[in-house]
């Protein structure tokens, strides 16, 4: 496959509240890649007026573990309309060892072979902090941290309206994700690493640092 056909495709893992979503934004700009959220996705198909739906909204804001096909089948359309000469960057998923291996199976059937797998690494603590401060605005999507979980609105610092805490950021549902990505994630990110695909970022550093940390390991 030519140069032009061998486009970058990441892979980016991290414990919910890592900042992955910030990161992805800035790579995607960087090396013009399509970005695949799955969160984005799945929060997207459940405000649509299907059963599925339904359960789906119900089961995001328990925190719970989709089943692997909902995320596969969300991206998957997407992944079939892309060029073949488009990068790609996955946010959010694969999320389970199955999704790994499945993912695989896919990408190399697309002939992208160009893949690399960024674990934005943060401790369970400093994840849970994130989280639980977390402030989300429903008219531009900018996110922001409250001085302290219990400072339920702010205003936001884009375009003035009030913060709320996104669904699915309580306490319960928080732990509940984090308790998945230890026992199931953490398993997609030894694949990754027994293939030497992974490239561990230390996450609990300024964005700039981060950003310049991930671009210096991807460049080497």
């Amino acid at each position: 496959m030519s140069e032009e056909k061998n486009p970058l495709n990441i892979v980016l893992l991290g414990r919910s509240g890592s900042g992955k979503g910030t990161q992805a934004k800035m790579l995607c700009s960087e090396f013009d890649l399509e970005y695949i959220g799955s969160g984005d996705l799945l929060r997207e198909f459940s405000q649509k007026d299907l059963a599925v739906s339904k359960r789906l909204k119900r089961e995001l804001a328990e925190g719970k573990l989709m089943p692997t096909w909902i995320p596969f089948y969300l991206w998957l359309d997407k992944l079939v309309h892309l060029p073949e000469d488009k990068g790609v960057l996955f946010d959010g998923s694969p999320r389970k060892i199955q999704e790994a291996e499945t993912l695989e199976e896919v990408l190399e059937w697309f002939e992208r072979i160009n893949v690399k797998a960024i674990l934005i690494d943060v401790s369970r603590e400093e994840a849970y902090k994130r989280m639980i401060t977390r402030r989300v605005c429903a008219k531009c999507g900018n996110v922001s941290s409250a001085k302290t979980h219990e400072e339920a609105d702010i205003e936001c610092g884009k375009c003035g309206e009030p913060m709320h805490v996104r669904p699915g950021d309580h306490p319960e549902a928080i732990e509940a994700r984090l308790d998945w990505f230890d026992k199931e994630t953490s398993q997609s990110i030894d694949f990754y690493e027994k293939k030497g695909l992974l490239i561990r970022v230390n996450g609990e550093q300024s964005i700039e640092k981060v950003s310049e940390e991930i671009l210096e390991k991807l460049s080497n």
